[in-house]
């Protein structure tokens, strides 16, 4: 290409692409942490770009006839200053999409906005699996839904997988004492309402709780002290056992079994 054919092709054509890309940078989000990952991406193709500029097209430039070089190059320098500040920002904050998704959730959560915040939940999860602080506000709400067995599930991953800082350990300890609490009680309940199926399910699910979370949360009768206050205390431990047995969990079964008989050797003394 002769410098008279470059003049003519892309002489006139460098100022309205350093104007586009000025404009495309602009449109480009650092709030959005849908967008920012592709974003991001868009910026790397523009930086790209601007790298040809300078290298192939800006020194050509001083021989166009009819374009002021310097003002060009001017140009040039602002784009290239505003797509390089915004490609650390971007930079930074891919690497934080799940907190931002976190911070989403957390703000829908205070306008009981539960679906969003569970699809923010849901997103920030799919960009770090153990964040902590997603992870925590999931077994919270499957708490407050009574999903015990899920909000087990999460929080054992909290404690086997995700590093936790110190105000984290807090948080967390107290949302297992909270969740041992209510699993408890709930069983409770459900002794007394002759809901012995259900009261399995539960107890089942405390067995998996205290077996699997750190020592300090349960001891041996973390579930016989729930029944001892009630009358019909051998007919519940009974109910349990045949319920378990129906549901083929013999170790659970025996093991209310053995319940029952120590109950009735105690009330024959």
């Amino acid at each position: 290409m002769t410098v008279a054919a470059y003049a003519q092709s892309d002489c006139e054509t460098v100022l309205s692409k350093l104007t586009a890309w000025e404009e495309r940078i602009g449109q480009l989000t650092t709030e959005d942490p849908e967008l920012i990952s592709l974003h991001y991406l868009f910026l790397q193709d523009i930086l790209h770009d601007l790298d040809k500029v300078q290298t192939k097209q800006l020194p050509k430039m001083t021989k166009c006839p009819d374009m002021d070089y310097y003002q060009v190059r001017a140009v040039y320098q602002r784009v290239r200053y505003k797509a390089d500040a915004k490609n650390e920002k971007l930079r930074v904050l891919r690497n934080h999409v799940d907190d931002l998704f976190y911070q989403k959730a957390v703000n829908e959560l205070q306008y009981n906005a539960v679906t969003q915040c569970h699809y923010f939940l849901d997103r920030a999860l799919q960009y770090n699996p153990l964040n902590a602080d997603a992870l925590l506000l999931k077994a919270q709400l499957q708490l407050r839904d009574e999903q015990f067995d899920e909000a087990v599930e999460t929080i054992h991953i909290i404690y086997t997988k995700a590093t936790l800082t110190e105000e984290q350990e807090r948080h967390v300890s107290d949302f297992t004492l909270d969740l041992y609490e209510q699993m408890y009680n709930k069983g409770q309940w459900l002794v007394q309402q002759g809901r012995s199926a259900e009261a399995l399910e539960t107890f089942q699910t405390l067995e998996h709780f205290c077996n699997n979370m750190p020592s300090g949360y349960c001891n041996d009768d973390y579930y016989r002290g729930i029944l001892v206050s009630r009358e019909g205390v051998y007919e519940s431990y009974i109910a349990i056992a045949k319920a378990a047995e129906k549901r083929h969990n013999m170790e659970m079964a025996k093991k209310f079994y053995g319940y029952a008989e120590e109950y009735k050797k105690q009330m024959e003394q």
